[in-house]
């Protein structure tokens, strides 16, 4: 049984992540993550929204994953919105260095 879980939502370019995400490997990260590749190849101007407020945890893996993720955005220069919480520390810190990475990587500290 996992204990996570990844929703997305095409309709509003949309993925929120829920849970704890101890993958075993990156490539594990990889399948998990495709649909919000897929969602990001498919998103239009409007950008994609990633919501990882319901992560509880998320491994080192998870976190290169996540970079993967707004790297891909960059090569398409697509605007790409985190939602995160501030009161959880691994979020606060990973959104700061996800930022440096991508010029229309914007973030939503709730």
């Amino acid at each position: 049984m996992k204990d996570w879980q990844i929703v997305t939502q095409d309709e509003r370019a949309t993925a929120i992540l829920r849970g704890v995400f101890r993958l075993e490997s990156p490539e594990a990260y990889d399948a998990a993550f495709s649909p919000i590749v897929a969602g990001l190849n498919a998103a239009g101007d409007s950008g994609y929204t990633v919501d990882i407020t319901d992560a509880t945890l998320m491994n080192s893996s998870g976190i290169r994953a996540l970079a993967d993720l707004v790297l891909a955005a960059k090569r398409t220069q697509l605007r790409v919105l985190f939602v995160a919480k501030r009161s959880v520390p691994w979020q606060l810190k990973t959104m700061a260095s996800l930022q440096s990475l991508h010029a229309q990587l914007q973030v939503d500290l709730v």
